[in-house]
C-alpha cells in the first residue's frame, strides 16, 4: 500500500474529538438496537452519499488522480486516507483511518461499509463510470472498521 503516513501516526493527529464520543456510542447503540443492521447500513450509505455530493472531487483524468483528489477530500476532513489500485476487473480501493472505529466503537464495523460504498460510489458517478459498475465492501475486510476494502466493479 502506497499510504502518505502511518495509521498510528494518522490516529494521533486526528483523533476523535471528546467532545462528540459519548453522544455518538450513545448514538451507536440506539441504532444498533432499534433498526435491523441492513437499515443502518443504508441510512450510512445515503449519508455517505450526501458527503460526497457536499465535497466533489473534480474531474480526473488517472487513477492517481482519483487517488489524490479523494484524498484532498477526505484530508479536509480528517477522514483517513485511500489508495487505489488496478486489477483485471475490477479496482480496489483501500481506505484507512476513518474515524468511525472510535467515534461510534465496534458496533459501526457494517456502517462504516455503507458510508464508504455510498461516497465512492457517488464520485465515481460523477466521474462518468459505465451503468453496471459498484462499489461493494470487500467480505474479508468487513470486520475491521479501521482499514476498508472495497472493490468497484460488475457485481453479481
Amino acid at each position: 500500500m502506497n499510504f502518505p503516513e502511518t495509521p498510528l501516526g494518522y490516529y494521533e493527529r486526528t483523533s476523535c474529538s471528546v467532545q462528540w464520543l459519548e453522544f455518538n456510542r450513545a448514538l451507536a447503540a440506539e441504532l444498533s438496537s432499534g433498526l435491523p443492521p441492513q437499515e443502518v447500513r443504508q441510512l450510512f450509505s445515503r449519508i455517505g452519499a450526501q458527503v460526497a455530493t457536499a465535497l466533489p472531487v473534480d474531474r480526473c483524468d488517472s487513477v492517481a488522480e482519483l487517488q489524490a483528489g479523494f484524498n484532498s477530500r477526505w484530508e479536509s476532513i480528517s477522514w483517513g486516507f485511500s489508495n487505489l489500485r488496478e486489477e483485471a476487473d475490477y479496482l480496489e480501493i483501500t481506505h484507512a483511518c476513518s474515524p468511525f472505529a472510535m467515534a461510534f466503537g465496534p458496533v459501526s464495523t457494517d456502517w462504516a461499509g455503507g458510508f464508504f460504498e455510498g461516497a465512492y460510489q457517488t464520485w465515481f458517478v460523477s466521474q462518468g463510470i459505465p451503468v453496471g459498475l459498484q462499489v461493494r465492501v470487500e467480505a474479508s475486510s468487513a470486520a475491521d472498521s479501521r482499514q476498508i476494502v472495497l472493490k468497484l466493479g460488475k457485481q453479481p
